[in-house]
Protein backbone atom coordinates (compact mmCIF):
# COMPACT_ATOMS: atom_id res chain seq x y z
CA UNK A 1 0.00 0.00 0.00
CA UNK A 2 0.98 3.88 -0.04
CA UNK A 3 1.63 5.07 2.55
CA UNK A 4 3.10 8.50 4.49
CA UNK A 5 6.21 7.73 6.48
CA UNK A 6 7.68 10.10 8.75
CA UNK A 7 11.61 9.23 9.30
CA UNK A 8 12.97 12.31 11.25
CA UNK A 9 11.69 15.74 11.47
CA UNK A 10 11.95 17.73 8.62
CA UNK A 11 11.85 13.94 6.49
CA UNK A 12 7.71 12.59 5.28
CA UNK A 13 7.69 10.87 2.16
CA UNK A 14 5.36 8.90 0.23
CA UNK A 15 6.43 5.12 0.37
CA UNK A 16 5.10 1.82 -0.66
CA UNK A 17 5.20 -0.57 2.28
CA UNK A 18 3.24 -3.78 3.06
CA UNK A 19 -0.52 -3.94 3.39
CA UNK A 20 -1.15 -4.50 7.25
CA UNK A 21 -3.08 -7.69 7.89
CA UNK A 22 -5.52 -7.55 10.55
CA UNK A 23 -4.18 -10.55 13.45
CA UNK A 24 -7.43 -11.98 15.49
CA UNK A 25 -9.41 -9.59 17.54
CA UNK A 26 -8.15 -6.46 15.09
CA UNK A 27 -9.61 -5.08 12.50
CA UNK A 28 -8.55 -3.17 9.42
CA UNK A 29 -10.21 0.05 8.10
CA UNK A 30 -9.82 1.11 3.59
CA UNK A 31 -8.84 4.67 4.84
CA UNK A 32 -11.06 7.21 3.07
CA UNK A 33 -10.00 10.78 4.84
CA UNK A 34 -7.48 11.48 7.15
CA UNK A 35 -6.35 14.66 8.65
CA UNK A 36 -3.27 16.23 9.48
CA UNK A 37 -3.41 17.52 13.53
CA UNK A 38 -1.42 19.68 15.59
CA UNK A 39 0.13 16.80 16.56
CA UNK A 40 1.38 15.79 13.40
CA UNK A 41 2.81 18.93 12.68
CA UNK A 42 4.67 18.85 16.03
CA UNK A 43 5.77 15.59 14.67
CA UNK A 44 7.07 17.14 11.76
CA UNK A 45 8.88 20.36 13.21
CA UNK A 46 10.88 18.36 15.53
CA UNK A 47 9.35 19.71 18.76
CA UNK A 48 7.53 16.75 19.91
CA UNK A 49 9.83 13.61 19.38
CA UNK A 50 7.45 10.18 18.72
CA UNK A 51 8.15 7.02 20.47
CA UNK A 52 8.26 5.27 17.30
CA UNK A 53 10.62 6.29 14.15
CA UNK A 54 10.19 5.48 11.15
CA UNK A 55 6.07 6.15 11.60
CA UNK A 56 3.12 6.35 9.56
CA UNK A 57 1.30 9.45 11.53
CA UNK A 58 -2.26 9.96 11.07
CA UNK A 59 -5.45 9.30 14.09
CA UNK A 60 -8.15 11.79 12.26
CA UNK A 61 -9.68 9.08 10.55
CA UNK A 62 -12.50 8.27 8.57
CA UNK A 63 -13.30 5.03 6.22
CA UNK A 64 -14.59 1.16 5.65
CA UNK A 65 -13.99 -1.28 7.56
CA UNK A 66 -12.78 -3.60 4.86
CA UNK A 67 -11.15 -7.08 6.80
CA UNK A 68 -12.60 -8.29 10.64
CA UNK A 69 -11.39 -11.50 10.70
CA UNK A 70 -14.24 -13.82 12.67
CA UNK A 71 -16.42 -10.27 12.85
CA UNK A 72 -17.64 -10.19 8.99
CA UNK A 73 -20.74 -8.26 10.02
CA UNK A 74 -18.38 -5.60 10.87
CA UNK A 75 -17.33 -5.20 6.95
CA UNK A 76 -18.46 -2.35 5.12
CA UNK A 77 -19.30 -0.76 8.00
CA UNK A 78 -18.61 3.38 7.14
CA UNK A 79 -16.37 4.35 10.59
CA UNK A 80 -14.27 6.53 12.37
CA UNK A 81 -12.06 4.75 15.28
CA UNK A 82 -10.85 5.89 18.78
CA UNK A 83 -7.10 6.27 18.67
CA UNK A 84 -5.85 4.40 21.98
CA UNK A 85 -5.71 0.90 22.09
CA UNK A 86 -6.13 0.05 25.68
CA UNK A 87 -5.85 -3.43 26.97
CA UNK A 88 -9.24 -3.96 28.91
CA UNK A 89 -8.41 -5.26 31.67
CA UNK A 90 -5.95 -2.72 34.32
CA UNK A 91 -6.90 -0.76 36.29
CA UNK A 92 -7.45 2.73 34.46
CA UNK A 93 -9.64 0.52 31.97
CA UNK A 94 -11.84 -0.54 35.03
CA UNK A 95 -12.22 2.42 36.16
CA UNK A 96 -13.51 4.45 33.35
CA UNK A 97 -9.87 6.13 32.18
CA UNK A 98 -8.99 3.59 29.36
CA UNK A 99 -7.46 6.57 27.62
CA UNK A 100 -4.57 6.57 30.58
CA UNK A 101 -4.14 2.65 30.59
CA UNK A 102 -0.36 2.23 31.43
CA UNK A 103 -0.36 -0.69 28.01
CA UNK A 104 -2.07 1.18 25.73
CA UNK A 105 -0.95 1.80 21.71
CA UNK A 106 -1.81 5.10 20.14
CA UNK A 107 -2.82 4.98 16.31
CA UNK A 108 -0.43 7.26 14.79
CA UNK A 109 1.66 7.70 17.47
CA UNK A 110 3.36 4.60 18.72
CA UNK A 111 1.89 2.71 16.08
CA UNK A 112 1.24 3.27 12.26
CA UNK A 113 -1.93 6.07 11.78
CA UNK A 114 -4.16 6.57 9.01
CA UNK A 115 -1.70 8.79 6.55
CA UNK A 116 -1.97 5.28 4.56
CA UNK A 117 -4.43 3.48 2.54
CA UNK A 118 -4.90 1.13 5.09
CA UNK A 119 -5.11 1.24 8.71
CA UNK A 120 -5.67 -1.33 11.92
CA UNK A 121 -7.70 -0.65 15.23
CA UNK A 122 -10.09 -2.93 17.40
CA UNK A 123 -13.39 -3.15 16.58
CA UNK A 124 -14.57 -1.93 20.40
CA UNK A 125 -13.13 1.56 18.70
CA UNK A 126 -14.95 1.42 15.94
CA UNK A 127 -18.04 4.16 15.96
CA UNK A 128 -20.34 4.01 12.90
CA UNK A 129 -20.66 7.81 11.11
CA UNK A 130 -23.61 6.94 8.55
CA UNK A 131 -24.44 10.04 7.41
CA UNK A 132 -21.78 12.20 7.59
CA UNK A 133 -19.53 12.99 4.68
CA UNK A 134 -15.45 11.48 5.01
CA UNK A 135 -14.41 14.91 5.76
CA UNK A 136 -17.15 15.30 8.58
CA UNK A 137 -15.95 11.78 9.61
CA UNK A 138 -12.35 12.98 9.90
CA UNK A 139 -13.16 15.32 12.60
CA UNK A 140 -14.92 13.70 14.97
CA UNK A 141 -11.61 13.04 16.94
CA UNK A 142 -10.92 16.49 17.27
CA UNK A 143 -13.86 17.67 18.45
CA UNK A 144 -14.65 14.45 20.64
CA UNK A 145 -10.99 15.83 22.23
CA UNK A 146 -12.86 19.54 22.62
CA UNK A 147 -16.20 17.55 24.11
CA UNK A 148 -14.07 16.20 26.93
CA UNK A 149 -12.82 19.83 27.98
CA UNK A 150 -16.36 20.68 28.76
CA UNK A 151 -16.92 17.22 30.28
CA UNK A 152 -14.01 17.68 32.58
CA UNK A 153 -14.72 21.63 33.53
CA UNK A 154 -18.03 22.22 32.68
CA UNK A 155 -19.04 25.73 31.73
CA UNK A 156 -21.66 27.78 33.08
CA UNK A 157 -24.30 29.70 31.22
CA UNK A 158 -22.97 33.16 33.04
CA UNK A 159 -19.29 32.78 32.35
CA UNK A 160 -17.47 34.75 30.05
CA UNK A 161 -14.93 32.70 28.11
CA UNK A 162 -11.86 33.61 25.99
CA UNK A 163 -10.24 31.47 23.28
CA UNK A 164 -6.73 32.11 22.45
CA UNK A 165 -6.34 30.72 18.88
CA UNK A 166 -8.79 30.35 15.78
CA UNK A 167 -7.30 27.14 14.63
CA UNK A 168 -9.11 24.09 14.23
CA UNK A 169 -9.42 23.15 17.92
CA UNK A 170 -10.24 27.28 18.76
CA UNK A 171 -13.18 26.89 16.69
CA UNK A 172 -14.51 23.61 17.27
CA UNK A 173 -14.05 25.21 20.77
CA UNK A 174 -16.17 28.43 19.92
CA UNK A 175 -19.28 26.87 18.43
CA UNK A 176 -19.33 24.37 21.39
CA UNK A 177 -19.02 26.73 24.21
CA UNK A 178 -21.28 29.36 22.09
CA UNK A 179 -24.33 26.42 22.89
CA UNK A 180 -23.48 27.20 26.52
CA UNK A 181 -23.31 30.52 26.76
CA UNK A 182 -23.02 33.93 24.36
CA UNK A 183 -20.28 35.16 26.49
CA UNK A 184 -17.01 33.90 23.76
CA UNK A 185 -14.50 36.03 21.89
CA UNK A 186 -11.56 34.67 20.43
CA UNK A 187 -8.18 36.17 20.36
CA UNK A 188 -6.21 36.10 16.97
CA UNK A 189 -3.84 38.77 15.66
CA UNK A 190 -5.25 41.09 13.79
CA UNK A 191 -3.43 39.93 10.50
CA UNK A 192 -4.46 36.78 10.76
CA UNK A 193 -5.96 35.49 7.64
CA UNK A 194 -8.47 33.05 9.01
CA UNK A 195 -10.65 35.64 10.73
CA UNK A 196 -12.79 35.58 7.83
CA UNK A 197 -13.51 31.86 8.64
CA UNK A 198 -13.56 32.47 12.02
CA UNK A 199 -15.59 35.58 12.73
CA UNK A 200 -18.98 32.95 11.01
CA UNK A 201 -18.78 31.32 14.36
CA UNK A 202 -17.44 33.92 16.70
CA UNK A 203 -16.40 37.22 17.56
CA UNK A 204 -12.78 37.82 17.04
CA UNK A 205 -10.43 39.91 19.08
CA UNK A 206 -6.89 41.37 19.70
CA UNK A 207 -4.74 40.55 22.28
CA UNK A 208 -5.44 44.67 22.93
CA UNK A 209 -8.79 44.39 22.75
CA UNK A 210 -9.47 41.53 25.32
CA UNK A 211 -7.67 43.48 27.78
CA UNK A 212 -9.90 46.03 27.26
CA UNK A 213 -12.63 43.77 27.60
CA UNK A 214 -11.51 42.07 30.84
CA UNK A 215 -11.10 45.29 32.17
CA UNK A 216 -14.77 46.69 30.89
CA UNK A 217 -16.97 43.56 30.64
CA UNK A 218 -16.10 41.16 33.75
CA UNK A 219 -16.67 41.50 37.11
CA UNK A 220 -14.26 44.47 38.86
CA UNK A 221 -11.95 44.43 35.41
CA UNK A 222 -10.35 40.92 36.79
CA UNK A 223 -10.72 38.87 33.51
CA UNK A 224 -12.48 35.95 32.05
CA UNK A 225 -13.83 33.05 33.84
CA UNK A 226 -12.44 30.29 31.90
CA UNK A 227 -9.81 30.44 28.98
CA UNK A 228 -9.24 27.96 26.08
CA UNK A 229 -5.30 28.04 25.39
CA UNK A 230 -5.31 26.49 22.22
CA UNK A 231 -2.70 28.33 19.86
CA UNK A 232 -0.27 25.50 19.67
CA UNK A 233 2.31 28.44 20.73
CA UNK A 234 4.43 27.40 24.22
CA UNK A 235 4.00 31.14 24.78
CA UNK A 236 0.23 31.72 25.25
CA UNK A 237 -0.05 30.29 28.72
CA UNK A 238 0.96 33.64 30.39
CA UNK A 239 -2.00 34.98 28.32
CA UNK A 240 -3.92 33.09 29.54
CA UNK A 241 -2.65 33.65 33.20
CA UNK A 242 -3.37 37.22 32.60
CA UNK A 243 -6.35 37.03 31.18
CA UNK A 244 -8.01 34.84 33.50
CA UNK A 245 -9.85 35.82 36.67
CA UNK A 246 -8.80 34.72 40.05
CA UNK A 247 -10.19 31.18 40.53
CA UNK A 248 -10.44 31.29 37.16
CA UNK A 249 -9.78 28.04 34.61
CA UNK A 250 -7.60 27.95 31.64
CA UNK A 251 -8.15 24.56 29.44
CA UNK A 252 -5.11 23.45 28.15
CA UNK A 253 -5.68 22.14 24.60
CA UNK A 254 -2.22 22.94 22.81
CA UNK A 255 0.00 20.04 22.41
CA UNK A 256 2.81 21.75 20.36
CA UNK A 257 5.97 18.86 22.55
CA UNK A 258 7.40 22.06 23.49
CA UNK A 259 8.56 22.87 27.75
CA UNK A 260 6.86 26.36 28.57
CA UNK A 261 7.74 28.64 30.82
CA UNK A 262 5.14 30.53 33.03
CA UNK A 263 4.21 32.66 35.93
CA UNK A 264 4.35 30.14 38.19
CA UNK A 265 3.62 32.93 41.21
CA UNK A 266 0.79 34.25 39.49
CA UNK A 267 -0.87 31.26 38.99
CA UNK A 268 -0.31 30.71 42.62
CA UNK A 269 -1.74 33.92 43.12
CA UNK A 270 -4.56 33.98 41.31
CA UNK A 271 -5.58 30.60 42.49
CA UNK A 272 -6.09 29.12 38.42
CA UNK A 273 -6.76 25.62 37.84
CA UNK A 274 -5.14 24.89 34.39
CA UNK A 275 -7.10 21.68 33.44
CA UNK A 276 -5.71 19.20 30.57
CA UNK A 277 -7.66 17.54 28.48
CA UNK A 278 -7.34 15.18 25.25
CA UNK A 279 -9.48 12.18 24.03
CA UNK A 280 -12.68 12.45 24.63
CA UNK A 281 -16.81 10.83 23.79
CA UNK A 282 -16.98 9.64 19.80
CA UNK A 283 -20.55 8.90 20.33
CA UNK A 284 -21.17 12.63 21.43
CA UNK A 285 -19.36 14.25 19.01
CA UNK A 286 -20.89 12.45 15.96
CA UNK A 287 -24.13 13.49 17.23
CA UNK A 288 -23.17 17.09 17.64
CA UNK A 289 -22.00 16.81 13.46
CA UNK A 290 -25.09 14.91 12.44
CA UNK A 291 -27.12 16.93 14.32
CA UNK A 292 -25.52 20.15 12.55
CA UNK A 293 -25.26 21.84 15.97
CA UNK A 294 -21.12 21.87 15.03
CA UNK A 295 -19.75 22.65 11.64
CA UNK A 296 -17.10 21.12 10.16
CA UNK A 297 -17.21 21.26 6.60
CA UNK A 298 -16.29 25.40 7.08
CA UNK A 299 -13.09 24.07 8.67
CA UNK A 300 -11.96 21.92 5.55
CA UNK A 301 -9.66 24.69 3.84
CA UNK A 302 -7.71 22.27 1.64
CA UNK A 303 -7.72 18.25 0.78
CA UNK A 304 -4.99 16.54 -0.74
CA UNK A 305 -4.28 13.16 -2.47
CA UNK A 306 -2.32 11.29 -0.84
CA UNK A 307 0.31 10.96 -2.83
CA UNK A 308 0.53 14.36 -2.79
CA UNK A 309 0.95 13.88 1.39
CA UNK A 310 4.50 15.84 1.38
CA UNK A 311 3.04 19.08 -0.12
CA UNK A 312 -0.09 18.57 2.35
CA UNK A 313 2.41 18.66 5.39
CA UNK A 314 4.04 21.75 4.35
CA UNK A 315 0.79 23.31 3.13
CA UNK A 316 -0.91 22.69 6.62
CA UNK A 317 2.03 25.16 7.98
CA UNK A 318 0.36 28.35 5.85
CA UNK A 319 -1.53 30.57 8.11
CA UNK A 320 -4.74 30.54 5.76
CA UNK A 321 -4.72 26.48 6.50
CA UNK A 322 -7.49 25.44 9.17
CA UNK A 323 -7.36 22.26 8.14
CA UNK A 324 -5.79 19.99 6.04
CA UNK A 325 -7.03 16.49 4.95
CA UNK A 326 -5.86 14.06 2.86
CA UNK A 327 -7.77 11.87 0.66
CA UNK A 328 -5.98 7.85 -0.02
Amino acid sequence: MKALVLHKPGEIKLEEVADPAPDKGWVRIKVKRVGICGTDKAFYKGTYVPPKLPLIPGHEIAGIVDEAPGMEHLEGMKVTTEINVNCEKCWYCKHGMPTHCPYRETIGITIDGGMAEYVLTKPHLLHSIEGLSWGEGAFVEPLAAVVEMLEMQPLKPSDRVAILGIGTIGLLSAQLIRLITPNVVAIAREDSPKRKIAEKFVDVITVKEAREYAKSKTPEGQGFDYVVEATGSPNALNLALELVRPRGVIAAKSTHGAQVSFDYTLMVVKEVRIIGSRCGPFEKAIDLIRSGMIKVKPLITSTFKLDDGVEAFKKSFNRKEIKVQLTP
